[in-house]
């Protein structure tokens, strides 16, 4: 399986969702808004391989911590089950600006990871079920699979709690 390599802006939110009602599926307790911020990226680069035995983490050049590992192999796991495979990854991933700075490094990481993930197994999913499947890794991860103005739907199962763009209406 070839490569793939994704970028994502991290996004603030202008009205916050204010919590989880679901912690195991990251639901969020309301709906919210939020502007990406094309500055911040995150650039995330996944290969599926073989010959790995266990999935390889890399954040900022460095192998990341057990925690963040763990997380991120997690995440794969949801990739790994939608497109039938067992095989392990490869991922690298830097941020363009600093991390843990409350610049939702997390969210961009995330959103970056599931566009990259799915591509690099196969999938093409249509972006609403990216942003369901970006929700599950980081709450915020949903709203940054977009550019501008989002609206995150707060729902009422995984499939009803998805972000989407807010587009202008002409006037």
């Amino acid at each position: 399986m070839a490569g793939v390599t994704a970028r994502a802006c991290a996004n603030i939110a202008l009205v916050k969702y204010w919590g989880k009602r679901d912690a195991d599926l990251n639901l969020p307790a309301a709906g919210s808004l939020s502007l990406s911020l094309a500055a911040l990226v995150t650039e995330t680069r996944v290969e599926f391989d073989p010959a790995l035995g266990a999935d390889l983490i890399e954040l900022e050049g460095k192998p990341a911590g057990t925690a963040e590992a763990g997380r991120v192999s997690r995440f794969l796991d949801l990739v790994r089950e939608r497109a039938a495979i067992t095989t392990r990854a490869r991922v690298t991933s830097h941020n363009r600006f600093p991390t843990a700075s409350g610049l939702a490094s997390s969210a961009s990481g995330f959103a970056a990871l599931a566009v990259a993930a799915t591509r690099a197994a196969g999938l093409e999913l249509p972006p609403r079920e990216l942003s369901i499947l970006a929700r599950h890794g980081s709450g915020s991860a949903a709203r940054s699979i977009f550019g501008g103005f989002v609206r995150m739907h707060a729902g009422d199962t995984d499939e009803s709690s998805y972000a989407e763009p807010i587009t202008s209406s002409g006037t």
